[in-house]
């Protein structure tokens, strides 16, 4: 109606106003943040939402009813420092092993491992009597049902299980917590066994390799006599002896050789060998020298008694000379001896120096056989070697042995779970209202998506291009119980619902400069509430003082006819064009301000009665006697003649059902009323729920009911 009333004060076309009022507004509202729409939206669509989220509440219940229970058991874990298995060459400890973010990720890996949930299975005979396929779903569905988390930034593992059985739960994940404690002691002590195997093996290879290899050296020193006991061969060693021993030879040779000559040379010089060294240190020699001197006196002192006859003296004189020749035999003898001396070292010399010639050329051959001793020798020491290295290890394996410590301790073992994880039915059912919460949105938007009912003057202005005259207000929202209109209209004639149709009428006024006389009322479609509209329209004029005839022109439905309760035998419309039941305006206008020309019951007249020439006349004839002549008009779309009838009206009013008729079906139907022809004012919304209407724009009259709804109090 404000709508109406500006295109009045600007002297804008009637038809030509809805865009204009638009732009405006929208220009004006462009760079504001608006909720409401969205407020709006959800608070109309509500009940769709709501019974999603109900929908989604149930289907959540009845899975959570429905679904197997899990269980989950927690064993709790801590893995500490450990050194490692092997000692170091030297028997100093190993530094530990220090505990690292990532070290602590491994253990977690290690424990949702395959080999982990093997170990378990193994340890509780849970896979006795499976085949390879069963045990590996088995192993599988371990794998799945384990967890391990760390707890915090410490490193306490809490290991997890789950499964449909409490005690099941409970006696695996305790089995894991057992496995992971001992997993690096049984990893270290089979991995020792390994290497040990290894060792041994390869200590048996190494140890034939080599005394192989000492064998072939110790047979090439043979077989090159190469043979040594202190660190050179037995040629080299041979030759320094020969050295040593030619050395003493040609000393002896050249001592004896002197002392020879020595002696010859005092013998020649006329000696008589007393003075001969080798003499000298004879005691034979010294033994007759004794002798000698001995008998040298006794013959002194017997040629001093006697005379040279005398025969002690010749006797002591014989015995004296024997001595000498004796002495002299002896010296020869010596003389003899040192030549014999000369001539042995001579000899042994030459032989010496022959042997020691030997030596040498042995030494050479043998030179040359040190090239293949050098390359044995080192084969024979690196073979020994790696056999010792692998001794060692060997020794140090066999110390390590049962020395692994575990890297893990159990803190807490898990005990029979009391209350299953799932199905959780708080979350299940928090998931499930959030769920049909989103379903109802989206339903919302579909449903809301696919309406293309007019649900306020501003679609009606903006979307359509028509001016929206009132909006009629569902009886029922505004009056408590089920009051008929005509009723609510006569007993209220100040209420919401009564004043509605003054709004209506005042638009139309407004529209058509007052010159309004004929009003017919139509709609798209059947259902849309024309006719009751067109009754309270009527009777509110009436009750105006206005002089108001309200004709039933719906020849198939007779709405106004049935509403009004029209005998059979009470004459109507048909009637009078047909000249068989003559209008008599004057007896209708007696005590009377509204009239009614209804419909009979066998009102089976063509249409062509109402879009001929009779029902211009009557029209003309009902002019200069009302004020207003309000016609009911079939719906548009069905009935051709409704078009031929509106050309006939000062104005022409479109009823359409508030949220129910669609836009598309107004357009088609304005498009069916040529505008050079038929005068449109406007479209009034009817059995709008001021209730809901706040749900919608805000922009039209009707969204502030509540704000002035005590006004009609």
């Amino acid at each position: 109606m404000s709508g109406s009333r500006e295109i009045v004060a600007s002297g804008a076309e009637p038809g030509s106003s809805a865009l204009e009022r638009t732009t405006g507004r929208s220009l004006a509202s462009a760079d504001r943040l608006d909720l409401s729409g969205s407020i709006s939206f959800f608070r109309r669509r509500l009940k769709i939402i709501i019974a999603f989220a109900i929908l989604g509440l149930l289907a959540g219940l009845a899975i959570s009813l429905l679904s197997k229970k899990v269980y989950r058991a927690e064993a709790t874990v801590m893995l500490v420092e450990q050194s490692s298995g092997l000692p170091s060459a030297d028997d100093t400890p190993t530094a530990p092993v220090p505990l690292t973010s990532q070290l602590v990720d491994t253990q977690v890996e290690i424990i949702k491992s395959r080999q982990m949930a093997r170990r378990v299975a193994d340890a509780l005979k849970i896979d006795k009597g499976l085949d390879a396929e069963e045990r590996r779903t088995l192993f599988d569905l371990m794998q799945e049902k384990v967890n391990a988390q760390r707890t915090g930034t410490s490193f306490a593992l809490t290991i997890s299980y789950d499964a449909a059985v409490p005690s099941d739960a409970r006696q695996i994940v305790n089995e894991y917590a057992h496995q992971f404690a001992n997993w690096q002691t049984s990893q270290d002590e089979e991995r020792n066994s390994q290497i040990r195997k290894q060792v041994e093996e390869r200590l048996v290879s190494l140890r034939e390799q080599a005394q192989a290899d000492t064998s072939a050296l110790q047979q090439y020193r043979i077989a090159n006599n190469l043979l040594s006991t202190s660190g050179a061969s037995l040629t080299e060693q041979e030759i320094s002896n020969y050295n040593l021993e030619m050395t003493r030879a040609r000393a002896e040779s050249a001592e004896a050789n002197a002392r020879l000559q020595t002696a010859l040379g005092q013998l020649r010089s006329g000696s008589s060998g007393d003075d001969v060294g080798e003499a000298l240190d004879s005691p034979v020699v010294s033994s007759l020298r004794t002798q000698e001197g001995t008998l040298a006196g006794e013959v002194a002192s017997l040629e001093a008694r006697y005379g040279p006859n005398h025969p002690q003296l010749i006797r002591t004189r014989n015995q004296l000379a024997q001595v000498r020749q004796q002495i002299q035999d002896e010296i020869g003898r010596v003389i003899s001896n040192l030549r014999a001396k000369k001539d042995v070292s001579e000899d042994r010399l030459a032989s010496i120096a022959g042997s020691l010639s030997h030596a040498r050329s042995m030494l050479a051959s043998n030179n040359a056989a040190m090239v293949g001793l050098s390359e044995l020798e080192r084969s024979a020491e690196a073979s020994q070697g790696i056999y010792e290295t692998y001794l060692n290890s060997y020794k140090q394996l066999l110390a390590a042995e049962g020395t692994s410590k575990p890297m893990a301790r159990i803190l807490s073992l898990a005990n029979d779970p009391m209350k299953p994880i799932s199905p959780n039915l708080k979350l299940n059912l928090a998931l499930a209202l959030v769920i049909g919460l989103g379903l109802g949105v989206i339903a919302a938007y579909i449903a809301d998506a696919l309406f293309h009912g007019i649900k306020s003057a501003h679609e009606v202005e903006h979307d359509l291009g028509e001016n929206c005259l009132a909006s009629i207000p569902l009886l029922a929202s505004v009056h408590e119980g089920k009051p008929h209109a005509i009723s609510a209209i006569r007993d209220n004639p100040k209420s919401v619902f009564t004043e509605s149709f003054r709004v209506l009428s005042t638009a139309i006024d407004q529209a058509t400069m007052n010159r309004a006389q004929v009003i017919a009322i139509t709609s798209a479609l059947p259902g849309e509430g024309k006719t009751v509209l067109s009754c309270c329209l009527s009777h509110v004029l009436a009750a105006d003082g206005e002089r108001t005839m309200l004709i039933d022109c719906d020849l198939r439905r007779r709405g106004i006819s049935r509403l009004l309760d029209v005998g059979p035998d009470q004459p109507g419309l048909i009637e009078v064009l047909n000249g068989t039941s003559p209008l008599d305006v004057e007896e209708l206008l007696r005590d009377r301000v509204l009239c009614v020309l209804p419909l009979g019951p066998k009102s089976d007249a063509p249409d062509k009665l109402l879009t001929g020439q009779p029902f211009i006349d009557l029209l003309e004839k009902l002019r200069p006697h009302f004020d207003r002549i309000i016609l009911d008009l079939p719906p548009i779309l069905p009935i051709a003649a409704t078009r031929s009838i509106a050309c006939q009206a000062d104005a022409v009013v479109l009823a359409a059902h508030w949220c129910k008729t669609s836009s598309f079906a107004i357009r088609t139907a304005r498009a069916r009323l040529p505008k050079k022809l038929v005068n449109v004012v406007g479209v009034a919304l009817n059995q709008v729920d001021l209730r809901k209407k706040a749900y919608f724009d805000r922009e039209d009259v009707s969204f502030y009911y509540s704000k002035y709804s005590e006004y009609y109090s």
